[in-house]
């Protein structure tokens, strides 16, 4: 399954069979259509590693540092996330890889309709091709591309998202 938070780019997952998605995307440009107006709750994402890192690289580069940060510690993801309203001494979130060995990101996710994947393969093969792989990130032009592709990107975003790549290849943990 393709997910992706509201204007952001897709990612592959499992949504957990007991958690219900708050809407649909079915048109990247336009905000999900929603099952119940009143639901914007978080719901659980379970990617593989590859796919994590991917996410935290994003949204690293797209909120800052001081607001989104994910760390690696042998195999536990530590999110910290100051977006919400936090500060940097809000408590961070520890996630360890399940049975199947994905990470559980809980975040504000929708499903695509199969429309908005078919868009995304046609624009975006080798991008999509990649998030497939349990190969690290790197700065490779197809990524960045799919990465900064999405309505709402700030023209900052691919100089953060080259920046960000740059402090996880040389920075353990990052």
């Amino acid at each position: 399954m393709w997910v992706a938070m509201p204007y952001k780019p897709a990612f592959p997952g499992i949504i957990p069979s007991d958690e219900t998605p708050p809407g649909v995307i079915g048109d990247r440009a336009r905000f999900p259509t929603l099952h119940n107006l009143k639901c914007d709750a978080e719901i659980g994402l379970r990617c593989r590693p590859a796919v994590a890192r991917w996410i935290g690289i994003y949204l690293e580069s797209f909120y800052g540092a001081a607001q989104y940060r994910f760390t690696w510690s042998g195999d536990a993801l530590e999110i910290h996330d100051a977006v919400g309203g936090g500060d940097d001494d809000s408590p961070s979130r520890v996630v360890r890889p399940g049975d199947d060995g994905r990470y559980e990101i809980r975040d504000l996710w929708y499903p695509l309709a199969p429309t908005a994947i078919d868009e995304l393969h046609q624009r975006h093969p080798d991008a999509l091709a990649s998030l497939a792989l349990d190969a690290a990130p790197a700065p490779v032009s197809h990524m960045l591309a799919y990465l900064i592709d999405h309505p709402g990107a700030p023209r900052f975003l691919r100089r953060n998202i080259e920046t960000t790549l740059a402090a996880s290849a040389t920075e353990p943990g990052r």
